[in-house]
Formats: structure tokens, C-alpha cells, sequence
């Protein structure tokens, strides 16, 4: 792993460094490196000490410099407006190590190298090198993320009257901010590996969208207590204030979650190396684990904190490395 990435995700992400680690080294570099930038991005999303228009306004500036604009003035921007106000180290040390994580985005592009043999996402007759065709993979993740959280902050923060009220409103949510992973690790296996899967990609992609968008699920419902507090309400058609219409609402949208994990565990069965099968599996195990603690818990002990414990995600990598 790349020295900048190896130094910071450890201190930005507990479980999803151990999926990194997991991974082989061909498909572990870019993963990681968009995983950073997705890391920055929801820094700046989720820094609310900021005016939302700000951080509306850097989220924009994000998607521009990653697409050539001159970076030099949005990173000073965040040195001075952003990085003091970062009570987290770890990702304090993200934004203040940005300019290096773009230099590694850099370096996809800038060693052109010989053409991959994995033709298998390139246009009929075209022939990108494999460090171009995965800056071409985060550059299209990036670009649904950070629309997400965009909207996340133009729906909640710059209007005071916005509801979900249809389940595929936040469903497309639950995508852009997390089911698109989904399709980036299809992607990037099989740029980086060529051998990833032992089935098509449409059908991983598939199964990848729909496992992302579980585990954002698993996030927002457990968040659901200190999201109301912030003003947000992400369930759709139900009255924020009854408690126990959101509890009853809840337990839907855990069963959902649970069925878009278990596509998620067909896409790790459906890997050819055992590495990338441990790697894929274990999200989606902890998942579950979070999912058992909040089925038992009431409204004061999820407003209190739901966790899976380190002991527990130790366990969960090992039934990982067992499948």
C-alpha cells in the first residue's frame, strides 16, 4: 500500500482498513486511494462548524479539481477554513495530507505503462493503460459521491421543509453515496486482477450496488437518533417526533438492509481468490452483526450507541477467512 494511504487510513477507518489489508496488492492501491478521497470528501460533507453553503461550495470545488481544475487555491482553502475546525486527528491528518493524496491520483495517470490485457470495461478498439482506466473508475465514483453528499446538505441544511417521502428516494441516496462503491470495486477488480470473478460483471455490479447501499442503510439507522438531533430525518413518510413510528419503520429498512447483504455475500462467494473474497465478505459481516444489536435494541440504547465491538470484528474476519 502506498505509504501516505497505509499512514492514514489505519486512523480514518477501523474495519475498512482490515478490508484493505485483505486485499491483493494490484486492486488494494486504487481502492485505498479512492477510499481517501471519498474519506476527504465526506469530512468536509459532515463538518457542520462550517456554513453549509461552504462546504456546499468546497464539495463543488472537489469535483472540479479532480477534473483538472488548479487545485493550488481550494487546498488553501481548506488549510484555512476546514482543518482548524477538525476535532477527529485522523482525519484532520487526511485534509492536511490532501495535496499528497491527489500526487497519488496523479501517478495513475502519469506512468502510462503498457496497455492491460483486461480489456474488459475498454470501449471495442480501445487500449487505456491500467493506470488510466482506474483514475477513470474514481473519477466516476467520486463524481456520484460527492453529488450525494451535495444533495445531502442542499436538502437538509439549505431548506427547512424537505422529507423523503417515497422508498426510491432514498434508495437513489443510499446509491450515490455508497451502492456506486459497489459497482468501483467491480471495476477495479477487474482492471486490476483480470481473474476477479467467476461471473459477469452486470450481475456484480448488480450485487455490489445493492450490497453498498445495505450498508449505508446499516449507517443511517443506526445514526437515526443523532440525525434528528441535527434536523434530519432520512426515512421516508414518517413523522420524525414518534418515536415509535420511526422504530416500526426501522425494522423495514433493516429487513431491506438484510436483503441486500445477502447479494452481497453472493458477490463475495462469486470471487475467484480467496483474498478478494475476505476482503469483499467482511463489510457485510459486521454488517450483520450491527444489524442483530439494533433488532434488540429500543430507542434509549440506540440513541446511546450501537457498536460492534473489536472482539466481535476479529470474529467476523475469521468467518471471512473461512468462506
Amino acid at each position: 500500500m502506498n505509504s501516505l494511504g497505509k499512514k492514514i487510513l489505519k486512523d480514518v477507518s477501523r474495519s475498512f482498513y482490515l478490508s484493505m489489508r485483505l486485499l491483493p496488492k494490484a486492486m488494494r492501491e486504487p481502492i485505498s486511494l479512492g477510499y481517501l478521497l471519498a474519506r476527504a470528501s465526506d469530512t468536509l460533507a459532515d463538518t457542520t462548524e462550517l456554513d453549509p453553503e461552504l462546504r456546499a461550495d468546497l464539495l463543488g470545488g472537489f469535483q472540479e479539481v479532480l477534473h483538472g481544475a488548479d487545485r493550488a487555491p481550494w487546498l488553501e482553502r481548506i488549510q484555512s477554513e476546514v482543518i482548524p475546525k477538525q476535532q477527529h486527528e485522523g482525519e484532520k491528518c487526511l485534509l492536511e495530507n490532501l495535496a499528497g493524496v491527489f500526487a497519488w491520483l496523479d501517478t495513475l495517470i502519469a506512468d502510462s505503462g503498457q496497455p492491460t490485457e483486461v480489456e474488459h470495461y475498454a470501449a471495442p478498439g480501445e487500449r487505456l493503460s491500467l493506470g488510466a482506466r482506474q483514475h477513470a473508475a474514481i473519477l466516476t465514483v467520486m463524481g456520484h459521491i460527492l453529488r450525494g453528499q451535495s444533495l445531502d446538505i442542499q436538502r437538509f441544511e439549505l431548506r427547512n421543509d424537505f422529507r423523503f417521502t417515497l422508498d426510491s428516494e432514498l434508495e437513489e441516496y443510499c446509491y450515490l453515496v455508497a451502492g456506486c462503491v459497489g459497482e468501483f470495486w467491480t471495476e477495479i477488480g477487474f482492471i486490476s486482477l483480470g481473474n476477479f470473478a467467476k461471473v459477469e460483471a452486470g450481475k456484480l455490479n448488480r450485487w455490489g450496488a445493492n450490497y453498498g447501499k445495505g450498508l449505508q442503510l446499516i449507517n443511517i439507522l443506526r445514526d437515526l437518533p443523532n440525525d434528528l438531533k441535527a434536523g434530519r430525518c432520512y426515512l421516508p413518510s414518517v413523522d420524525p417526533s414518534d418515536h415509535s413510528a420511526l422504530m416500526n419503520e426501522s425494522d423495514r429498512w433493516r429487513q431491506r438492509a438484510r436483503d441486500y447483504l445477502k447479494d452481497g455475500m453472493a458477490y463475495a462467494d462469486a470471487l475467484t481468490l480467496r483474498r478478494t473474497r475476505m476482503a469483499t465478505a467482511l463489510p457485510g459481516l459486521i454488517g450483520e452483526r450491527t444489524l442483530d444489536l439494533m433488532d434488540a435494541a429500543d430507542w434509549s440504547t440506540l440513541s446511546a450507541g450501537v457498536k460492534v465491538s473489536r472482539k466481535e470484528v476479529y470474529r467476523c474476519a475469521w468467518e471471512a477467512f473461512c468462506l
